[in-house]
């Protein structure tokens, strides 16, 4: 009796999780699937949305892309804050993320909420807030280095140094979520192991690379694809930092830029798609290139 009322439960359990699953699921392959399918098609044609025609040219729009010289700064801008963005924000979470496992007291805590704040504020209103740190005649890190004694650095109208004022917004937005996500991993570490290796007469560099890097490795990887998805889809820092009153106007270029350009603004589609096809396709494989490394480590 006692058996046939688990059944029955369980049976009721698996209905009501496909009762919420599946439309979850149904919806995200609308949401996600179609429209990537569709930018994939309409990558092979030419297309107008104001005369509403279409032109199969195959692979025109690709080979036209590799011809452009605005894609390819786009490209190389991308390319350049996705890794740098991902190489800093990660290191910089995993190294607080440390301190804050090894001591616990008020001002370590007042410490990490602190550093947790950029990621609840929203992206535009940060952005203005450092762009006004960049700036040149008035802002606060050009004022440091005249008291300094070095040369004042023109961020928001260098096309040099504004991927490096990218590159430190993006990962001054990111460093506290990775510091509470290793956080967690750390704390998931049996104890015992560093225990065994303090016995055994392991210093702290032995530990680290013999037992914490090892066991967040995981951890490490959720990490890494989700920063490199994320930066590799920078827009906003890019766009609001070379625009205004304050910038010469020359906005800085980036994949997602180049896309909302090419596909609303000049109403190129067919140009846009393809854009966005090799987009998914770099994020793709970037992302394995990740997994392949760990994986091997």
């Amino acid at each position: 009796m006692l058996k046939l009322k688990y059944k029955n439960q369980n049976k009721d359990d698996m209905l009501f999780v496909a009762a919420v699953v599946i439309p979850i699921t149904l919806l995200f392959l609308f949401i996600r699937f179609i429209p990537i399918g569709r930018s994939f098609v309409n990558s092979f044609y030419q297309k107008n949305l104001v005369l509403r025609t279409q032109v199969f040219n195959g692979l025109d729009n690709y080979t036209k892309l590799l011809r452009d010289k605005f894609f390819i700064r786009s490209l190389s801008n991308t390319l350049f804050v996705t890794f740098f963005a991902t190489l800093l924000s990660v290191s910089a979470g995993l190294l607080l993320a440390s301190i804050v496992n090894s001591k616990q007291n008020r001002l370590i805590r007042f410490g990490q909420a602190i550093l947790f704040l950029p990621v609840v504020i929203s992206m535009v209103p940060a952005t203005l807030i450092w762009k006004y740190i960049f700036d040149y005649n008035f802002g606060l890190l050009n004022y440091l280095a005249t008291l300094a004694g070095m040369p004042k650095g023109n961020w928001l109208n260098n096309p040099a140094l504004t991927k490096w004022a990218v590159v430190i917004i993006s990962t001054w937005k990111e460093i506290g979520y990775n510091m509470m996500i290793f956080l967690v991993g750390l704390k998931a570490i049996p104890h015992e192991l560093y225990e065994s290796a303090s016995i055994d007469g392991a210093g702290k560099w032995h530990k680290f690379w013999a037992i914490t890097f090892p066991q967040l490795k995981p951890v490490t990887l959720f990490v890494l694809v989700v920063e490199i998805i994320k930066f590799i889809k920078v827009f906003t820092p890019a766009v609001v930092l070379t625009t205004g009153s304050q910038s010469s106007g020359e906005v800085f270029y980036t994949m997602v830029y180049y896309i909302y350009q090419t596909g609303f603004l000049l109403r190129q589609i067919g140009l846009a798609s393809a854009a966005s096809v090799i987009l998914l396709v770099l994020v793709m494989l970037l992302t394995r290139i990740q997994m392949i490394i760990t994986k091997e480590r």
